[in-house]
């Protein structure tokens, strides 16, 4: 194993007893409550790209869990079309050792841009409790589409509700593969 590997190998062990933990934020019930609401989407829309990567640094991640209650990561992509370097807070699902990520766009018609830099540029990584570890990208699609989303349900029950608002433009769906 080289060096990189073993590093991110140590990294991700370290990101996965993180996520052993069991989430209990103080906020989690209401988010999970108002979350789906159109009047908090609306508001969090807005504020949610300011706030969240603030928060998710702030003790590496440690405010932004006990907080939430919620598995948050900062993923940072490769602008498709700038090619400058991007940063976006964003919820996950744990399936092994990879990351799964949806952009609902808040249930918007529209895909958010971190899903374009994604499939520009695979190359990404993910930032968890102050460990970034660098991930590749795959879009999932087909059969393991409905059954992965589900995963994401399970955690946040307002993405169910974000999939009915936008019924004729599913939202992308991504694996996060770690680079070990």
């Amino acid at each position: 194993m080289n060096t990189d590997a073993a590093t991110n190998a140590a990294k991700l062990a370290r990101i996965n007893a993180l996520d052993a933990v069991e989430p209990r934020g103080l906020l989690r019930s209401v988010l999970l409550k108002v979350g789906p609401q159109p009047w908090f989407i609306a508001i969090y829309r807005r504020l949610g790209p300011k706030i969240d990567p603030t928060v998710s640094r702030i003790r590496d991640g440690a405010v932004m869990r006990s907080l939430y209650g919620l598995p948050g990561m900062v993923l940072h992509t490769t602008g498709a079309k700038s090619g400058q370097p991007r940063s976006n807070p964003l919820l996950y699902a744990r399936d092994g050792d990879d990351f799964i990520v949806v952009g609902t766009n808040f249930g918007q018609l529209k895909h958010p841009a971190w899903t374009a830099n994604l499939r520009a540029h695979p190359d990404a990584a993910v930032e968890i409790g102050g460990i970034t570890l660098p991930v590749t990208a795959h879009i999932i699609e087909g059969d393991e589409w409905q059954s992965v989303f589900d995963r994401l349900v399970a955690i946040y029950p307002g993405y169910a509700l974000y999939l009915e608002r936008r019924s004729e433009l599913p939202p992308r769906l991504f694996r996060l593969v770690p680079k070990v």
